[in-house]
C-alpha cells in the first residue's frame, strides 16, 4: 500500500478531534451587563423625582428614579385571579383565563437592561396622625403593589415605602405615574410627573 493510503486514517481523527475539543470550549460568553443604566439619549440615567400634594395640602408625595444597586423590596402587582407569593396554594377549580395568560406573557417579556428603582415618600403636613392606604402606583415602568400597602404618620413626619424595581428600560425623560390614596375613606388619585433634577436644584459640589 501506498504510505500516503496509510496517512489518510490519521488525518481523518486528527481532523475529528479537532473538531471535538472546538465544540466543547463551551458556549460564547454574554457581554457583561453595563454598571451604568443608560437613559433615552444614550447618557447616564439622572436622578428623576416627582412632587404631588394631596388631600387639601394634609399630605405630600415625593417619587424618586435612580439606578437600582439591588433587588430591594419590589412585589409585583398581583394578577387578578391568581394567588400571591403569601397565599396558599391555588386549588383545582382555578381557571386561567386568556387575560391572566396575556399578563404572565407581558411580565416574561421584560428586558434584560439594568433595573432601576422607584421610592414612594409621603410626608404629613397634618396636625392630627394620618393613616395613608396606597391604593395604586401604575406607570409605564410598570404596575406595583407599593409595600406597605398602608403607611401611618403622626404631625411632619416622613415615610418611604420599600423601593420599587423595575426592568421595562426609561424611554423618556419625561414619566407619568398614576398614584392613589386614600385617606379617612376618601381616595384621591393624581399623575406625578417623573422629570430630571435640574443642575440648579442640586446641591453644590464640596471641592
Amino acid at each position: 500500500m501506498h504510505p500516503f493510503f496509510r496517512l489518510i486514517p490519521f488525518v481523518i481523527f486528527a481532523f475529528a478531534l479537532s473538531f471535538f475539543l472546538a465544540g466543547c470550549g463551551g458556549e460564547p460568553k454574554l457581554a457583561p451587563t453595563p454598571a451604568v443604566t443608560l437613559g433615552p439619549n444614550g447618557k447616564p440615567l439622572p436622578l428623576m423625582i416627582a412632587k404631588g400634594s394631596f388631600f387639601d395640602g394634609k399630605l405630600f408625595a415625593q417619587i424618586t428614579l435612580n439606578q437600582s444597586k439591588g433587588r430591594g423590596g419590589f412585589r409585583p402587582a398581583p394578577i387578578h385571579g391568581l394567588p400571591g407569593p403569601d397565599d396558599a396554594p391555588p386549588g383545582d377549580d382555578v381557571t386561567i383565563t386568556p387575560e391572566m395568560v396575556d399578563e404572565m406573557r407581558s411580565r416574561r417579556s421584560e428586558s434584560p437592561i439594568p433595573p432601576i428603582n422607584l421610592w414612594l415618600k409621603l410626608t404629613s403636613a397634618a396636625s392630627d396622625p394620618l393613616n395613608v392606604k396606597i391604593i395604586d402606583f401604575d406607570s409605564d415602568l410598570g404596575n406595583f403593589a407599593v409595600q406597605p400597602e398602608q403607611i401611618a404618620l403622626t404631625p411632619g413626619q416622613s415615610v418611604e415605602a420599600e423601593p420599587m424595581i423595575s426592568r421595562l428600560g426609561v424611554t423618556s425623560l419625561k414619566i407619568p405615574v398614576t398614584v392613589t390614596l386614600q385617606l379617612n375613606g376618601k381616595t384621591e388619585t393624581q399623575v406625578l410627573t417623573l422629570q430630571p433634577v435640574d443642575s440648579a436644584d442640586k446641591p453644590p459640589v464640596t471641592p
